[in-house]
């Protein structure tokens, strides 16, 4: 009879001792894939900074820029006159939250915080209206593209 239960007492010792090992191994691929869901979020720090929209590394090296600055709930200049494939890149130079929304949808930059800065290239001819969704009453803006 001692025999028995003390083959019992193994028996249950080893299904502990494998759950703390599954357990383990379940924290280390747990871990594991934070780790990399976190590295892979920080390989391109330029896009996510820069809140740009596209992925084509070439197109942006030849892209040329023009600036747009928020100061004191304007848009300066508020209109700008630009050609096919220009990027625009809009910058709080204010002191306050801002964004920059098309008028119909074509983008949203999201609130923009003092000193961060939002771009899109503009690929097609027209004339593109946008506003400041905070202060819609006193923001408005226009790209005429050529």
């Amino acid at each position: 009879m001692f025999g028995r239960a003390s083959g019992q007492g193994c028996l249950i010792r080893s299904q502990i001792v494998k759950g703390v090992v599954m357990r383990r191994a379940l924290i280390k691929m747990g871990i594991t894939l934070l780790v990399a869901t976190l590295v892979g979020s920080l390989a391109v720090p330029s896009m996510a900074s820069d809140r740009s929209q596209g992925n084509k590394a070439s197109s942006l090296a030849m892209t040329s820029v023009k600036a747009v600055k928020i100061i004191n709930f304007a848009f300066k200049p508020r209109t700008i006159t630009i050609a096919k494939g220009t990027r625009v890149r809009w910058t709080n130079s204010g002191s306050v939250s801002h964004t920059t929304t098309s008028n119909k949808g074509l983008w949203d930059s999201g609130v923009l915080a003092p000193g961060a800065t939002f771009s899109r290239v503009f690929r097609k001819a027209g004339t593109f209206k946008y506003h400041c969704t905070i202060h819609p009453t006193l923001m408005h803006g226009k790209i005429v593209v050529t």
